[in-house]
């Protein structure tokens, strides 16, 4: 068999590894040969390869975006001050009918912010309704031509806000029930749907692989559970669900999951769906025994500090989860509510609310944030013998940063300082799949200033229809605070707020 003809030499870089010296990385050549890692080592011949001069450089693994939903990229910076049910009023229609004009606009802005940010792999938990292939094409094509890798799936469930709200139901007049959405619906046409996506596109794309997105627990019915997990064993996709986000949805497994002993994860379980190719976002209100489970069946954990705190949803109780051993990645989240595509950002929460959540000193430090940012990320996906790591045979996903740039005056530890002091700045070249995406800090994929151009020529009518979407749901408002107000009120035996408060003003 041939070998692959060397296409890319980063020549004389320090290359971040994993298991060698995270503070001083060696500096070493990594020689690409089509979308993979050819070698790395110290004077490597380039053969014909394009030479990218790599010295005061650091080479680093893609980052990996384990948790994220492109919906609603064009509402950045709109939306503040709101807990997360209320959020999603404001924000879920974006998840609805909307022009592929937007749909398009939104996956390329995602794409290029987090290819910018040293990301090189999304996972992106799609939101968008009704269910059309259309829809799906354009946002595959958007990733496509942005070159960024996705794993791919349609957010799925078919129960509604007011069935699986506390005290929504209770609270909100008939008349203004529909306002936040009281319609559950048959799963078969929207499982169907997604089967029909895997067998018409078996990869979403050149770097795409599909996986399934059942909403949450509470938000799907055993059916569709149940279908999920045929989909998954059938196609041995990876699984990805909102479960414990924010307290609400605590105290709905011990109202409504009695059965389960009020808890999601035995309902999973029940279903057949926990184990190894699940992982579930955000996890900020697990009990004890839930995060025992979780790591006796091997079930991963997205954590999302950055739309946790804003959306008032609480601390993941970190150093209990490490200690049980439960497998752990990074994400963002949405963008109306995070406000960044950026690792550099949740790596630094991580490693900084582990801290002021236990006062005992733990054995985090900085090269695990670094793998729970690459590997970590991978391993949700299943990738984690493709991509996460700087080796020979692994595809080439890497991202360049400037040692110059002074995050790194003085360079102490690089391994700290990408931690606790990048932001995404010095991010200077990213390589995707062995193609160059970003070079000299601007993507190369995507024409970006006639996308800004593109992006502000649609935003007026998008804020428009923001705002109409806003004060649709505003008569339901109050109630929706009373609801609140008793769920704050309610004990579901322990608190993820410092300060834990008691009441909702």
């Amino acid at each position: 068999m041939t070998e692959p003809t060397p296409t890319i030499l980063i020549r004389g870089g320090r290359v971040y590894d994993h298991d060698g010296d995270v503070h001083e990385p060696a500096t070493a050549d990594v020689l690409i040969a089509g979308d993979r890692i050819a070698a790395v080592g110290t004077g490597l011949p380039a053969g014909g390869a394009t030479v990218i001069e790599a010295r005061g450089k650091l080479v680093i693994p893609g980052l990996v975006n384990a948790h994220y939903h492109s919906h609603d990229v064009l509402a950045k910076g709109l939306v503040e001050e709101l807990p997360l049910e209320m959020w999603i009023l404001m924000t879920g229609p974006l998840g609805g009918a909307r022009s592929l004009e937007e749909v398009r606009l939104r996956t390329l802005a995602g794409a290029v912010e987090a290819l910018r940010n040293g990301i090189t792999t999304v996972q992106d938990m799609s939101t968008f309704a009704p269910f059309r292939d259309d829809v799906v094409d354009t946002i595959l094509a958007a990733y496509e031509e942005a070159g960024i890798r996705v794993v791919y799936a349609v957010q799925i469930r078919d129960l509604s806000n007011v069935t699986t709200v506390p005290f929504w139901k209770e609270v909100l007049p008939p008349a203004l029930q529909a306002l936040v959405g009281n319609e559950n619906v048959d799963p078969r046409p929207i499982t169907n749907f997604v089967a029909a996506q895997i067998r018409r596109r078996p990869t979403p794309g050149p770097r795409g692989t599909w996986a399934l997105g059942p909403s949450g627990p509470q938000r799907c019915t055993p059916a569709m559970i149940e279908a999920v997990v045929d989909l998954a064993e059938r196609h041995d996709l990876p699984i990805y669900t909102h479960v414990y986000e924010t307290k609400a949805q605590a105290l709905y497994a011990r109202q409504a999951f009695g059965e389960d002993g009020g808890t999601y994860l035995r309902y999973l379980d029940r279903l057949g769906m926990l184990g190894p190719r699940v992982t579930i976002a955000h996890g900020v209100w697990l009990a004890p025994e839930d995060i025992a489970m979780m790591a006796e069946r091997d079930v991963g954990l997205v954590m999302n500090f950055m739309s946790n705190l804003r959306l008032k949803s609480g601390i993941a109780p970190i150093p209990t989860l490490r200690r049980a051993g439960v497998r752990l990645a990074l994400g963002s989240d949405n963008c109306s509510c995070s406000d960044t595509q950026n690792i550099f950002q949740a790596m630094k929460l991580y490693a900084m609310l582990n801290a002021v959540s236990d006062p005992a000193q733990t054995s985090l430090r900085a090269p695990e944030a670094l793998r729970l940012a690459t590997l970590g990320g991978a391993r949700t996906a299943r990738l984690e013998n493709e991509i996460g790591a700087i080796r020979p045979g692994r595809k080439a996903d890497l991202a360049i940063l400037d040692l110059a740039d002074p995050t790194f005056l003085p360079l102490n530890s690089v391994a700290r300082q990408l931690v606790y002091s990048e932001t995404g700045r010095s991010v200077e070249t990213v390589i995707v799949d062995g193609r160059i995406v970003v070079r000299d800090r601007r993507v190369t994929t995507v024409d970006v200033e006639a996308l800004h151009r593109e992006v502000a020529a649609y935003l007026p009518q998008f804020r428009r229809d923001l705002d109409t979407m806003a004060k649709a749901v505003e008569p339901a408002l109050p109630y929706v605070r009373e609801a609140h107000r008793r769920i704050w009120a309610a004990d579901v035996g322990f608190d993820r707020y410092a300060g834990f408060p008691r009441t909702f003003g």
